[in-house]
């Protein structure tokens, strides 16, 4: 695989949606290439080697499991907040009382994710208080309010299928959706967005349902 090729494919990482106009034929290989060599993909020097490397380049976008995305079942919560802590040990035991006090039959979102250099705490909004009477004398290095938690349930098979994950991220990326979190727990995924990006992102999420 040549440097061209392998820059090429990093650069796709990072934009999806150029892949999708260029399979579509809304993109001329030539305007490409030169497109991105301003881009730093290849020298200047190179046209006709990115050209040649588009021509033998295999775009392999991968179909939707549509019967899956079909069974999905979609849940939103709003009023989420997510506080992101230095990670202590001290601080993880304490946590332990937050559990303890959470109401689950009543619907309360608590899930606490320890990381190696942080522990993060999803929550409601209104339970915040709860936290802020054993933790304060812990850091918080960040605190995302106005989130919303989407909740999205595969049928069983999901777990032995593969592109569910980057279907869903490409998707909302190419629609300039911001995700500021992201957490699975198979067959589930939840996806925190803040709230100004849920509309949009669920009406993707029900479009995948149907196509």
């Amino acid at each position: 695989m040549s440097q061209i090729e392998l820059n090429f494919r990093q650069f796709l990482s990072k934009n999806p949606e150029l892949e999708v106009c260029y399979q579509k034929g809304l993109i001329n290989r030539r305007s490409l290439a030169r497109y991105l060599i301003t881009q730093g993909i290849a020298k200047p020097n190179q046209v006709d080697a990115v050209i040649a490397m588009l021509r033998r380049f295999e775009f392999k976008e991968k179909k939707e499991p549509k019967d899956l995305f079909s069974k999905i079942k979609v849940n939103i919560k709003d009023k989420i907040v997510i506080l992101d802590f230095e990670k202590e040990k001290e601080l993880i035991q304490k946590l332990e009382q937050l559990i303890e006090k959470t109401n689950y039959d009543r619907g309360d979102t608590l899930k606490i994710v320890v990381g190696s250099c942080s522990v993060k705490v999803f929550l409601d909004e209104e339970n915040e208080k709860k936290v802020k009477n054993f933790v304060e004398k812990f850091k918080l290095q960040n605190k995302l309010s106005d989130i919303s938690e989407i909740s999205i349930i595969f049928p069983e098979d999901a777990i032995k299928e593969r592109g569910i994950l980057s279907t869903i991220t490409k998707e909302l990326a190419i629609n300039d959706i911001i995700i500021s979190e992201l957490l699975t727990a198979s067959p589930e995924l939840l996806i925190y967005l803040k709230e100004e990006f849920v509309l949009k992102a669920y009406d993707i999420l029900k479009r995948l349902q149907k196509t």
